[in-house]
């Protein structure tokens, strides 16, 4: 089931065109990650499925959206302010189990009873990230999110986030200029100069090595390991996660 549809989007920076007839289609229940590099359309197709950008085309999206930039205004006091802040169509006993079971999945229960301006600029992420699945968002935009988290704690969140996109019926789309974020995510997407040279499963995705190198990117580290590994007979295939590269070598 798609839960994003867009066709025939066209949109411009005065003379700059950014994009010339795009359409693109992103189904609900999944983490869609969409990998570019600087101008090539990520921050800009971000803002205009949020709604802040006027286009040119047909987009069907859910009215229920989050949306979370690197730039963020914290207006609010407490950290328990912004959480419920977003919050329309929840009885309060419901409100409660959500703030509960979210902030224990994601990681910032600790942080509940405390002042936002005594958090650090990644903690205040998790907050507002958490803010968005109280609310029960349908589809939640990601730009440049993981910017910032280390590699252990990044991976965590990831997959967390694919298994409530599944359990939810969420739509998560995560915009990144960094190759290793695509590792944990359904469905990939890379976008260059406001087009897609490449969309489909991870697996369909890595193995198009050249495309990676015709835009400048690095594999992921454990899909480059593999390969090398691989075309030594040493594994039988490509693995995305370095834990289960490791356990399978020492078997």
């Amino acid at each position: 089931m798609q839960r994003v549809d867009i066709k025939n989007l066209s949109f411009s920076y005065g003379n700059i065109k950014v994009f010339d007839n795009f359409n693109l289609s992103i189904s609900t229940g999944c983490l869609t990650t969409i990998l570019g590099k600087n101008a090539s359309g990520k921050t800009t197709l971000a803002r205009i499925l949020t709604g802040s950008l006027k286009y040119k085309g047909n987009i069907n999206i859910p009215k229920n959206i989050g949306f979370i930039e690197e730039d963020l205004d914290y207006n609010y006091d407490m950290v328990m302010d912004l959480l419920v802040s977003k919050i329309k169509n929840f009885k309060k006993n419901d409100i409660q189990k959500r703030i509960f079971n979210i902030s224990v999945e994601f990681n910032f229960s600790k942080y509940l009873d405390m002042k936002l301006n005594e958090l650090s600029w990644l903690e205040k992420k998790l907050i507002v990230l958490g803010s968005y699945l109280i609310n029960g968002v349908e589809v939640l935009i990601l730009d440049n999110f993981f910017e910032g988290f280390d590699r252990k704690f990044k991976t965590e969140m990831q997959k967390k986030l694919r298994r409530y996109a599944k359990k939810e019926n969420v739509t998560i789309i995560n915009f990144t200029s960094v190759a290793e974020d695509i590792l944990y995510a359904d469905n990939i997407i890379i976008l260059d100069d406001g087009r897609i040279v490449l969309n489909g499963s991870k697996r369909m995705v890595l193995e198009n090595e050249e495309v990676f190198e015709e835009n400048e990117f690095e594999l992921p580290f454990v899909v480059s390991l593999s390969n090398k590994l691989k075309f030594y007979d040493l594994i039988d295939k490509v693995y995305f996660d370095e834990k289960k590269l490791v356990n399978d070598l020492w078997k």
